[in-house]
């Protein structure tokens, strides 16, 4: 911090206070509410629940209790009022005691007339009302006004708000640390004062949860976080440029109350690689003050789709690690499946299914009730506009119409049958029953689909492949397409028939959900995005990854072009963030090997160089962590296996354990390379870097991802040849 006026420092300590006064009297007032509240709702309770509904409720029959009944109604609406009420009222003491702590960490002053004083305008989490006075004292980050906080410097600035473009000029932009109430330091902010107070910031220890970012918001992820005009938002980012951050702050952007739409927690989906990041991003809401949002995985919605176990990518990438096969065929095995064309195939797929289909006369009561030619001729009609499930079930309907209108006379049959064999009614009505439920198999086989069935029969059938993907690039193996029944349904396979499904039938996309977030979007293929267009067609999307982070390869650019043909949205952009924030120089440094050819800026922070010990050191190692006061310490390995077999050989005094889903703070981590991504650690212990594990130049992003991982301190471990991808004069 640089020197401050002492007038300046005791008029902002007197402001706080100010503050701090207002909050506390708030606080007071809402906990006296709470209580109250709480004792009516007691009161109810148990003046009328208790008392009254029990003799209401024994008498629900008798008419002259009818008036007891909606009185009954009306009390349990007041109760539901009154829990609501409280707690509404609850939320606002948690706001007021986050507030309480830290009421706001920035001021700008705005000149918005040369004859008018400055206003001052300060900056927090959430905005403070004055009531006497009916104006803001602290203005939520979120306000446009605050915009310009983070876009600008002491001089011209403006910002959008409702009425228009307003103008101004900044004469002071002065940023605060307060920690519990007390305000331990503040300056006035150049760009070199605001990367010193970054870095100082990001020295310190990485938490198990992503912390929420609002005082160190940069200018160009602010115009991300603040985008309103595009249907399509697409961030590029380096590692540990904020792309995660920047998402979960759009989100908390969106659904702020002063926007002119703004959104509810049920209308937003988040969708993150797994359930480890999953816990990972959601503090960051709350923190924010904003209600938790509907997370996901790509797997978990295609299981709810197709109503079928999917493998998940963490079993992907141990099938493909362990696979007796070469890296190039292990990429051809997802290349076709990845791409546009795949599109294509299923869509010709989709059009020819009529065709496949095993057609059979239909016959009830020793009568054909539907040839064969006539189901095939009202299923293949590809002028109707009703998708073929519509056109199914308006055929059984006619079917069973027609069943019907001749099961009288067969009952009568069945009767007379019933009588010579000595039976009765009964037997009669039984045989009956049975004949319709053999019929109504038979008229399913035609009129519901099973499409998991349907898709591994094509798929495993390579003359049907090779006519119906004429002019694709087929890989030269249709082996490598089949779809395996005795196996656990692949990702890629699972979401095809997603895709089929949703295509091939009518109502079941989504309406509610108005904002996707797609996080790790790198790792998604062209069928995944196109399923996600269909499931959510009213959604508006936003979509971050880094194209040198894919698991299975690096992308180029034109990863983003094909997302932005697939989802097809108003006004589609791409945001390119090159600017590392967690690293330090030295790991930055050290990361830039792997993927020479890609800019990365960084922000200088500087720490110790990156080091290649033996796996003999791996103890060592961890207690020199330890000892700087590192409370994350991760070893990343290649595979879940590699991180199982590296288990068995950790000293027990080293609390190592594996990172899953109820993953404790403080532990050392065994982590598997997929499992990383996303998330960052006080140290990273990179195993196995040797050329068997990363000999490849596939290898290059992936030896990329778990090096970023660190923010102080990386250490690379390796008991044989280390991988030539490897520089050794570290």
């Amino acid at each position: 911090m640089e020197s401050i006026n002492e007038l300046d420092r005791e008029i902002e300590k007197k402001h706080l206070q100010t503050i701090l006064s207002i909050l506390n009297a708030r606080l007071s007032a809402a906990k006296t509410e709470s209580e109250n509240q709480r004792e009516g709702l007691n009161d109810i309770r148990r003046d009328e629940f208790q008392e009254r509904s029990e003799p209401v409720l024994r008498n629900l029959w008798a008419a002259h209790r009818f008036e007891d009944l909606v009185h009954l109604s009306q009390e349990f609406q007041n109760a539901a009022e009154e829990e609501k009420d409280h707690a509404s009222t609850l939320r606002l003491i948690e706001t007021l005691q986050k507030m309480i702590g830290t009421p706001y960490f920035a001021r700008v002053d705005l000149a918005f007339e040369e004859d008018e004083p400055a206003e001052e305008i300060y900056i927090g989490r959430q905005s403070l009302w004055d009531d006497e006075k009916e104006n803001l004292l602290v203005y939520d980050w979120r306000s446009p006004i605050a915009s310009v906080f983070y876009r600008y410097g002491t001089g011209p600035a403006d910002y959008i708000a409702p009425a228009g473009r307003i103008t101004c000029r900044m004469l002071l932009k002065r940023q605060y640390e307060i920690q519990q109430g007390q305000l331990i330091g503040f300056f006035d902010a150049d760009t070199v004062i605001q990367d010193s107070f970054l870095r100082r910031l990001l020295a310190q220890n990485a938490s198990s949860k992503m912390k929420a970012i609002v005082e160190t918001i940069q200018k160009d992820q602010d115009v991300a976080i603040r985008d309103e005009k595009h249907d399509l938002l697409m961030v590029q980012g380096a590692a540990g440029s904020g792309k995660t951050s920047i998402a979960m702050h759009r989100v908390a952007y969106l659904m702020y109350e002063g926007l002119k739409n703004p959104l509810k927690p049920h209308n937003i989906l988040i969708l993150s690689p797994n359930t480890v990041f999953e816990k990972y991003i959601s503090g960051v809401l709350p923190e924010l003050g904003e209600s938790s949002v509907a997370t996901s995985t790509l797997e978990e919605l295609l299981e709810e789709k197709i109503s079928f176990p999917v493998q998940s990518r963490m079993e992907r990438w141990e099938l493909l690690c362990a696979a007796d096969v070469s890296a190039a065929e292990r990429q051809k095995e997802l290349k076709f499946k990845s791409s546009p064309s795949f599109i294509t195939l299923l869509d010709r797929l989709a059009e020819d299914i009529p065709s496949i289909l095993p057609y059979q006369d239909l016959a009830y009561a020793g009568k054909i009730i539907a040839a064969r030619e006539e189901i095939a001729r009202q299923l293949s009609a590809r002028s109707s506009k009703f998708p073929l499930s519509v056109r199914m079930r308006r055929l059984e309907d006619a079917l069973w119409q027609r069943v019907h209108a001749l099961r009288p006379a067969r009952l009568d049959e069945l009767r007379m049958m019933a009588f010579r064999m000595g039976r009765g009614e009964e037997f009669a009505r039984g045989c009956s029953i049975w004949e319709c439920g053999v019929l109504a198999e038979a008229i399913h086989a035609v009129t519901r689909l099973n499409f998991v069935r349907l898709y591994q029969n094509c798929m495993n059938d390579p003359g049907y492949l090779t006519r119906l993907g004429q002019g694709l690039p087929l890989p030269q193996d249709l082996r490598l397409l089949r779809c395996d029944p005795e196996e656990l349904l692949k990702l890629e396979d699972a979401a095809a028939i997603a895709y089929l499904q949703m295509k091939l039938t009518f109502g079941e996309a989504s309406s509610e959900i108005r904002q996707v977030v797609v996080d790790e979007a790198q790792d998604y293929s062209a069928v995944d995005f196109a399923v996600l267009n269909r499931m959510f067609p009213k959604a508006r999307f936003t979509v971050v990854g880094d194209v040198h982070q894919r698991l299975d390869g690096p992308a180029d650019l034109n990863f983003y072009d094909m997302i932005s043909g697939i989802l097809s949205r108003r006004d589609p952009v791409l945001l390119t963030l090159n600017k590392s924030f967690r690293c330090t120089k030295e790991i930055l440094d050290f990361s830039r090997q792997f993927l020479p050819d890609v800019q990365i800026e960084s922000l200088n922070r500087s720490g110790t160089e990156p080091k290649i010990l033996d796996p003999s050191k791996i103890g060592d190692e961890i207690a020199a962590c330890r000892a700087l006061g590192y409370e994350s310490i991760a070893l990343v390995t290649k595979t879940a296996q590699d991180a199982e077999n590296w288990l068995e050989r950790m000293d027990p005094s080293w609390n190592v354990r594996l990172m899953g889903r109820h993953a404790r703070p403080g532990d050392v981590f065994l982590v598997p390379l997929p499992l990383s991504k996303g998330l960052e650690f006080d140290a990273v212990l990179l195993l196995d870097c040797d050329k068997k594990h990363y000999g490849t130049e596939e290898s290059r992003n992936l030896l990329y991802i778990s090096c970023t991982r660190a923010l102080h301190r990386l250490t690379l471990f390796c008991g044989g040849e280390l991988s030539p991808l490897i520089h050794s004069e570290v």
